[in-house]
């Protein structure tokens, strides 16, 4: 097989990030936008030793999932990887990456329910962050072409909700009037390095963060008192300073230009207050169903006591409070930590006890107390639980672990240790937290074995 050689080919599987395969002489290939047991022509495009990248050419035998992607950007961006894939078509892909994963990483064999899927799979993201850049001396925001610094301009994302695409490009307008300039990431030049949008699904409040190099932004009251005029939502507006030099997107420093610095939402009959850093679900509609379904396996009683770990701003703690005796909300973040504090506050529970500690420390600490545990409910960042933490689960021995996760091939691999001390996976359920992409949350439940 040669770089740029035409071939036909089947595509067999996908790979995780919904990429077909293809096998050229028991060589695998793979291929961008081709789906299962599609027939194509396909160009080889790169070689390497184990595996090749090819582009598909032209289709022979589209599969009945096969749709028109919806967005004209759809193959340059690298936002979404799966608008070529109607709703049925993306259930079947992450139902089974799951269920293989699992059996692959985890050697788990669990019932896998068929993904929970949203109703309207459009405009649901909360939350939006744009790069700024310059082409032809005007100010550009979009995102960035895959494996690429070039932005590839955009005025209106699918996936991102209707207030945020208009705040962004309106903001960027006056950002330009006010002849303001994007930063440079390989000259540290500039001023301009992100725009972020956050708004509330229930209340509709709206927070609009500027990211910048420098301390200061042109005109910022001109722009302020403008955008507070067309966008009534508009609750506060925040400058984040970020002096670094990576790709870390918010820096540590925070001037509240207009507002409290913070907006509100409401789930699951609580109130949250949610600042520039607070970590919120992006999708409000199906993150209800995922915390749902989490407090359905839990089968959680009066009497028990329950553990959240890496809580956040305490959305499944509060949301667990009202069926438990206490709730333990254990947090690395800081300013998580001081919101859920305040969410807790706001609405009048008591029973809740939040700590500001990492929560393999935590844990540890807890077990030398000999306390009793009923329920561990866990929902870690992509990379997982640490092993200081899944083993002081271990010692607690609660009755149930609810594990909650974004990256299920970190899950599986914590899911094996915890099956090789005393627990078995009882039952599997997927969450389309995230459509048109290859991502997804996963809640698996495992029981104490008797």
């Amino acid at each position: 097989m040669k770089k740029n050689e035409y071939v036909e080919a089947k595509c067999i599987d996908y790979t995780h990030d919904g990429q077909g395969i293809v096998k050229i002489d028991g060589f695998p290939v793979f291929v961008k936008n081709m789906l299962i047991d599609e027939v194509g022509q396909i160009k080889i495009i790169k070689v390497l030793k184990n595996y090749a990248v090819g582009r598909l050419i032209e289709v022979y035998q589209p599969h009945p999932y096969r749709e028109e992607p919806r967005c004209p950007l759809f193959k340059q961006c690298g936002g979404c990887h799966l608008q070529h894939i109607s709703q049925h078509g993306q259930q079947d892909f992450k139902t089974k990456r799951v269920k293989d994963t699992l059996e692959r990483i985890g050697h788990c064999d669990v019932d896998v329910l068929p993904c929970l899927m949203m109703e309207n799979p459009w405009f649901y993201r909360n939350k939006v962050q744009v790069p700024i850049g310059i082409q032809n001396n005007q100010l550009v925001s979009g995102f960035y072409k895959q494996h690429s610094n070039d932005i590839i301009p955009m005025e209106t994302c699918y996936i991102q909700n209707n207030e945020s695409n208009q705040l962004v490009k309106r903001a960027r307008e006056l950002l330009q009037d006010a002849k303001e300039t994007p930063y440079d990431k390989v000259k540290h030049t500039g001023n301009i390095r992100h725009i972020l949008v956050r708004t509330a699904h229930t209340t509709k409040e709206t927070m609009l963060i500027f990211i910048t190099y420098h301390h200061q932004i042109k005109n910022i009251q001109i722009i302020i008192q403008t955008l507070q005029r067309e966008f009534p939502n508009l609750q506060t507006i925040v400058q984040n300073i970020n002096q670094r030099h990576d790709n870390v997107i918010l820096g540590n420093q925070i001037k509240i230009l207009s507002g409290l610095g913070y907006i509100e939402d409401q789930l699951l009959g609580n109130t949250y207050r949610i600042s520039t850093q607070s970590f919120y679900q992006v999708n409000p509609i199906q993150v209800e169903h995922l915390y749902q379904k989490a407090i359905e396996y839990a089968q959680l009683k009066s009497t028990d006591e329950v553990i959240d770990a890496y809580c956040g701003i305490g959305t499944i703690a509060l949301s667990m409070a009202k069926y438990v005796h206490k709730v333990y909300g254990v947090e690395i973040v800081e300013q998580a930590i001081i919101d859920a504090r305040e969410n807790a506050k706001r609405n009048r529970i008591d029973n809740v006890e939040l700590t500001c500690q990492d929560a393999g420390e935590f844990m540890v600490e807890f077990a030398k107390k000999n306390k009793h545990i009923d329920v561990v409910m866990v929902d870690p960042p992509r990379k997982g639980c640490s092993p200081t933490f899944l083993s002081q689960v271990v010692m607690l021995s609660p009755d149930k672990i609810v594990y909650i996760s974004c990256d299920v091939a970190t899950q599986a691999r914590d899911i094996a240790y915890l099956q090789e001390h005393g627990y078995h996976a009882d039952i599997c359920q997927p969450v389309d937290m995230f459509p048109q992409s290859y991502h997804i949350e996963n809640i698996v439940l495992l029981v104490r074995k008797v």
